[in-house]
């Protein structure tokens, strides 16, 4: 008996495995190359995470001015897991700041703006969560900045893992060139994402988490500050007291001096942490903090929203 119920285990999971590679089959390569042929993690990509646990579906915080308040539904999210949904939680919270609309360096304007989604349309060429889907594979498929090595195969399981919470694009709004002269970048390209989540459940849900992802061609425009500058604010709005960021590495200079420019306090080195593409060693990891409630209550000259009792 022991025997046949693993076999019928067994066929379970290939099933599974098999319908999962059927959902994908929709995805087509057109659909990356249109908006991003390439990309990486900003530098400062963020913190420990595993891509198989979005699959599952645990809950997540609310938060208030206060502290974290925890519902029955969402009391085990932490980094590592989240349920599938729009990237837009506690928006309300935002809306003296998004979208934030800033100038890059060449003098091309963008905005951090939310997720955009055309899927109920059913015009999936320009969804922005294909995209963001797109940008994470190729972030992993580089293995440089972030831990994962297994790709996202379905955009539900992508979604339960970046959009959970409360997530973002910068968003072109010129057309404009990329980082090495060429004209490339067309209006209303994405040109980097990132997220805000709890990195902790339950007492300690109150400290954020985030990731960062970007376009090498676009690198050295001042997108991963800008990214970087509108986590801070944000993060304090949605009412989170403090960020820490699990898994920046050593190799990953352009991140490091990133976080200690904007302020982030290295807490934390854990040595022998990362088995990267390209090393011939295991890189060190640093460990960065903000606390939040030092953040000025001007920054970016916007003020907190105010949040309902």
């Amino acid at each position: 008996m022991i025997v046949v119920g693993n076999i019928h285990r067994l066929r379970q999971h290939w099933n599974v495995v098999a319908s999962i590679r059927q959902s994908s089959s929709h995805l087509r390569p057109e659909q990356v190359a249109v908006h991003l042929p390439s990309s990486d993690a900003v530098p400062g990509s963020s913190g420990t995470h595993c891509p198989s646990s979005c699959l599952s579906t645990p809950t997540h915080p609310s938060l208030t001015t206060s502290m974290a308040i925890i519902t029955p539904r969402r009391a085990f999210t932490t980094a590592y897991q989240g349920i599938p949904s729009d990237g837009k939680h506690n928006h309300h919270l935002l809306t003296q700041l998004i979208p934030y609309r800033s100038t890059l360096k060449d003098g091309r304007r963008v905005e951090v703006d939310f997720f955009r989604n055309s899927h109920a349309s059913g015009d999936s060429e320009e969804d922005e969560w294909y995209v963001g889907m797109a940008l994470m594979n190729l972030v992993i498929r580089d293995g440089r900045s972030w831990p994962f090595e297994d790709e996202f195969t379905t955009v539900e399981g992508w979604r339960g893992y970046f959009l959970s919470h409360t997530a973002f694009v910068v968003r072109a709004l010129d057309n404009g060139v990329d980082a090495a002269g060429k004209n490339s970048s067309s209006q209303e390209e994405i040109l980097g994402c990132f997220y805000i989540k709890p990195n902790f459940p339950g007492r300690c849900s109150h400290i954020c988490n985030g990731g960062f992802i970007t376009a090498p061609r676009f690198r050295g425009l001042g997108i991963g500050t800008l990214m970087g500058r509108v986590f801070l604010r944000a993060a304090k709005n949605l009412g989170y007291k403090s960020s820490y960021f699990n898994l920046v590495f050593k190799s990953n200079v352009s991140s490091v001096k990133l976080w200690e420019r904007l302020g982030f306090e290295r807490v934390a080195t854990l040595e022998n942490a990362a088995r990267l593409e390209g090393l011939e060693y295991l890189d060190t990891a640093y460990g960065y903090r903000y606390d939040l409630e030092k953040l000025p209550v001007d920054y970016l000259g916007l003020e907190p929203a105010k949040i309902d009792e």
